[in-house]
């Protein structure tokens, strides 16, 4: 392997590492713009007997999968640390 190749490689692994641990930063950003929005908006509608249904349903829907996303990201992370 010459020394540009294995230059381009490492890049590629230190790309690919700081978009994951851009990404976990983001995370608890993007979980709240989707937890409050149906929360607002239950606000700005007048019905509330099926408008709750729903929000209750969307928030919890988002919280399982922010739970998702944080695992995921985490086993990432986990194993790039470890392989360092």
């Amino acid at each position: 392997m010459t020394e540009k190749q294995s230059f381009d490689a490492m890049n590629k692994k230190s790309r690919g590492s700081r978009k994951k641990r851009d990404i976990a930063l983001i995370l608890p950003i993007i979980g709240i713009i989707l937890l409050l929005t149906p929360v607002l908006k239950s606000f700005a509608v007048g019905d509330e007997a099926s408008s709750l249904t729903s929000v209750m349903l969307i928030i919890f829907g988002v919280w399982a999968g922010l739970i998702a996303a944080a695992f995921l990201l985490s086993r990432a992370l986990i194993s790039e640390i470890r392989n360092k």
